[in-house]
């Protein structure tokens, strides 16, 4: 897999991961998120009365979002983690179609981003390594059909 890919395999594990501890804190600490203070004048009175309500709602958001964070992010990128250590990539030839301006590969009806790449078409067959988890793809080379 080329380094670029990689790098951004990184990217997305780290930022995932830092907003899944972001929220999950924002959702369990004591502060309050939530303040009257910074309501317009004529809510104020409202927010004041309703104040905890509030807080609570917003603390069970964080923690709503944290845990879409750690399903959809942080563990896939967990669980690919040792095909990017031993770079035992997953390999495949098959064809690839273009879907909202990305070429994607499609396998069993699950769809591997292979980005965007000037140098190859929708209908090219193709050989690429993929991590199955977080369904990013890399062409390896262009498979000429007989």
């Amino acid at each position: 897999m080329s380094t670029d890919r990689l790098s951004l395999y990184w990217l997305y594990f780290v930022i995932m991961s830092i907003c899944a501890i972001v929220c999950a804190f924002l959702a369990i600490s004591k502060l309050k998120i939530v303040k009257w203070e910074f309501f317009y004048p004529k809510q104020q009175k409202w927010a004041q009365k309703h104040e905890r309500k509030l807080n609570i709602i917003v603390k069970k958001f964080f923690l709503l979002i944290s845990i879409i964070y750690c399903l959809i992010g942080t563990l896939p990128s967990c669980l690919d983690l040792p095909y990017v250590l031993t770079a035992n990539y997953k390999e495949v030839q098959g064809v690839i179609v273009k879907k909202n301006g990305m070429l994607i590969y499609l396998e069993n009806g699950r769809n591997y981003k292979v980005g965007k790449v000037d140098w190859c078409e929708t209908g090219d067959s193709v050989q690429l390594v993929y991590l199955p988890f977080t369904r990013y793809a890399t062409i390896t080379n262009i498979v000429e059909i007989e």
